[in-house]
């Protein structure tokens, strides 16, 4: 007996040498764990690996797994529904599992609408998979187990939530050779971090964040409560990435990596002493010159700020809690210290109540603080946030078409607010495309770069960026010509 987890690819997959791609760290806790209990494990991850029915239906074939997992964000969920379907059919007696995010925050809607899953994990996934596929296999009795959703009669029943694992350190370090690393050098990690120039690990040392964004969904998961490693844990399993796997630089995935002193002050030491490099997430009101001396003496290399609007109005609204002040104190500490890449993210359609005038105010932010690098997006109302709700009980979330919930390239389907959809995918092209494609940027990208690998990653970034506004544009004028012609005959 074994568990099969797949990673579903998502709409953005074509376009994965611009979108961002990490390992699948969460799936690698989820084996690691359960091959403690000795429970066999297979991965597949559509993400980078190709897919095709043939060679689903083949793998399956092969291993015959009593459970199949999927690991699912919103975008994923539709190619997931596909081959639960297929699994379905021809391997009825296969329990069919889907967890993560999109899941969780909806799980009856997901089991309606997807009848082919036929339990949902909620939340947490360790402790409620082993159990799931313990009982699973000894009775096919389920009912007990805590933490899932599933159809037990006609209804949808929905099992008390599993308390979450106090002591982070009890789970096992995550499997890392799921998957041949090759595969995900087709993408950066983190946007200026690429497997194509290094030797890159994904790390987490926590887990839950205590902010209350409207438009994040992190807390469905692990909730508001910070559950922390300890530094000697993160520090062991480091060791053994640079050791054995021979990483030069990692990534750290935490929401906010800076939130803990006794966590971030001790890895950075290390790091230090080893001479890697790393990248992480942290917030401006998080930062201070102790702080950013001690990350740029450990080898930081870029820090994230998730800024999300120029607007002192906008940002009480999404409940960031931070301010504009705030933002220019982290990136003066961030540049008088010699951080060598500053990240910025914006959002706009962040909030129904958003204008014009608010976006512009976003607009001139990002042109003051000149972010090495920029990343900005229409917002997205995932389920599980305040900005689902909120849309909702406005009557502007129009259909939730789960492929268009994508930050790149998608079609949304749903409005925005008092600035129509339309207009708002105009503004973000013209940012985008004018800060990306101005002159002065270009020349700051070029004096950065500090090898040949460097430059040929970053070239083809820059010529991704132009092929990807060439193809919007023949899309647009396709779309537009086979409706005409459409039009010219008669239905």
């Amino acid at each position: 007996m074994s568990v099969m987890l797949i990673r579903p690819m998502t709409p953005d997959r074509s376009r994965s040498n611009i979108v961002s791609i990490q390992y699948p760290i969460n799936v690698g806790y989820l084996v690691s764990y359960l091959r403690q209990h000795n429970i066999k494990c297979m991965v597949s991850d559509f993400e980078v690996e190709l897919y095709s029915d043939e060679k689903l239906l083949e793998s399956i074939s092969k291993e015959m797994p009593s459970l199949i997992g999927f690991s699912c964000m919103t975008p994923h969920v539709m190619h997931a529904a596909h081959m639960a379907k297929l699994v379905k059919k021809y391997f009825p007696e296969i329990l069919i599992v889907i967890g993560g995010v999109h899941a969780t925050a909806i799980p009856k809607q997901t089991i309606e609408e997807f009848p082919q899953f036929d339990v949902v994990v909620l939340g947490e996934g360790e402790r409620t998979l082993l159990e799931l596929y313990q009982k699973w296999n000894d009775s096919r009795e389920i009912d007990s187990v805590l933490g899932i959703a599933f159809v037990q009669g006609s209804a949808v029943r929905i099992n008390p939530v599993r308390p979450l694992i106090e002591d982070l350190d009890q789970i096992p370090f995550p499997e890392r050779n799921l998957v041949d690393k090759k595969y995900y050098k087709k993408s950066h990690v983190s946007r200026g971090f690429s497997r194509k120039v290094t030797n890159i690990a994904e790390i987490i040392c926590s887990r839950g964040c205590p902010y209350n964004c409207i438009f994040c969904a992190s807390k469905v998961i692990h909730s508001k409560i910070v559950r922390f490693r300890s530094a000697e844990n993160i520090i062991a399993e480091m060791e053994i990435l640079i050791r054995e796997h021979s990483v030069k630089h990692f990534s750290f995935l935490d929401d906010t990596f800076t939130i803990k002193n006794e966590i971030f002050k001790p890895v950075c030491k290390f790091m230090g002493s080893q001479k890697v490099t790393f990248d992480c997430f942290t917030r401006v009101n998080d930062i201070d010159e102790e702080k950013m001396a001690i990350m740029v003496a450990g080898g930081c290399k870029k820090i994230s700020f998730g800024i999300e609007t120029g607007s002192p109005r906008i940002l009480k609204l999404l409940k960031k809690g931070i301010t504009l002040d705030q933002v220019d104190e982290a990136f003066s500490i961030s540049r008088k210290a010699g951080l060598p890449t500053i990240e910025a993210t914006f959002m706009i359609g962040g909030h129904p109540d958003e204008t014009i005038e608010d976006i512009e105010m976003t607009k001139k932010l990002i042109y003051k603080l000149r972010p090495d690098i920029l990343g900005i997006f229409i917002a997205i109302p995932y389920p599980g946030t305040e900005l689902n709700s909120m849309l909702k009980e406005r009557g502007l979330l129009l259909k939730e078409n789960w492929d268009e919930f994508r930050l790149f390239l998608g079609t949304p389907s749903w409005e925005s607010g008092n600035v129509p959809m339309k207009k708002l995918q105009q503004v973000l092209r013209d940012i985008v495309y004018g800060y990306y494609l101005n002159p002065s940027y270009l020349l700051s990208s070029v004096i950065r770069i500090r090898n040949y690998k460097e430059f040929k990653y970053l070239a083809s970034l820059g010529l991704s960026l132009i092929k990807t506004k060439i193809n919007f544009g023949c899309k647009n004028s396709l779309y537009n010509s086979k409706a005409s012609s459409l039009h010219e005959k008669p239905q």
